[in-house]
């Protein structure tokens, strides 16, 4: 299966029919669409019942393709050191799969929360000390997201664009049995984030992140992967 993908309803550039062709001519037994939540300025969803609209137009034609499993889920984003989602909880409840990740430009709980996550990220660049600041709130802002989203499935592209401490990341991740993933898309993480986050006992999931039909289920940047570390 793939279980990250995106639709025109956040930054794809397919609809769920053509999400759902391009996974069938792959082989593949099942498919999740999981756009981007409401908070991402330009890649998400205009709005959280989205969500709710394409899981009816899903659930109405299931039966035209019986050879595959189609999910509906989301791409969560973390907003702030508490791990607060932009997705609310009641329409979690109603998806398969629930990912979430960092990204840019996602609209904060709080100033405060914007400027120690999103704004000293910005300034990892400008020496050691705003490094480690932003390494440190990047990885706080990870796990509390783990902890205290008891519905998380997969963690997304982790350390892509925020930098974490992937060890501890990895530990939040095997405690709450949160899968680890390897994106294809992005081809991260790299190979000596993938050893650490072994050691440390995490189940992988290998994803896609496709964007574009041709790359729905292609999985060849993980698979090479684990297949060289035999993990």
């Amino acid at each position: 299966g793939d279980y990250h993908t995106h639709s025109r309803r956040s930054d794809g550039r397919q609809d769920e029919e053509e999400i759902i062709r391009a996974a069938r001519a792959r082989g593949l037994k099942e498919v999740a669409i999981t756009d981007h939540g409401p908070l991402a300025a330009v890649i998400g969803v205009s709005d959280a019942n989205e969500y709710l609209v394409l899981a009816d137009k899903l659930e109405a034609r299931a039966g035209n393709y019986p050879d595959i499993k189609v999910l509906l889920g989301a791409e969560a984003n973390i907003r702030d050191l508490q791990g607060t989602l932009d997705i609310p909880p009641e329409v979690i409840a109603e998806m398969d799969i629930l990912i979430a990740g960092l990204h840019p430009y996602t609209l904060p709980t709080s100033i405060k929360d914007g400027l120690a996550l999103f704004a000293q990220n910005s300034m990892r660049h400008l020496g050691a000390g705003q490094r480690e600041k932003a390494v440190n709130n990047n990885t706080k802002a990870s796990v509390e997201a783990i902890y205290n989203n008891p519905e998380l499935d997969i963690l997304s592209h982790p350390g892509l664009f925020f930098t974490i401490d992937v060890t501890e990341v990895s530990r939040a991740c095997v405690n709450n049995d949160v899968l680890f993933e390897i994106n294809c898309g992005h081809e991260h993480p790299d190979i000596s984030a993938i050893m650490k986050a072994d050691r440390v006992g995490v189940h992988f999931i290998i994803n896609s992140d496709a964007h574009f039909q041709e790359t729905v289920g292609k999985l060849d940047y993980g698979i090479e992967l684990v297949e060289k570390l035999r993990i």
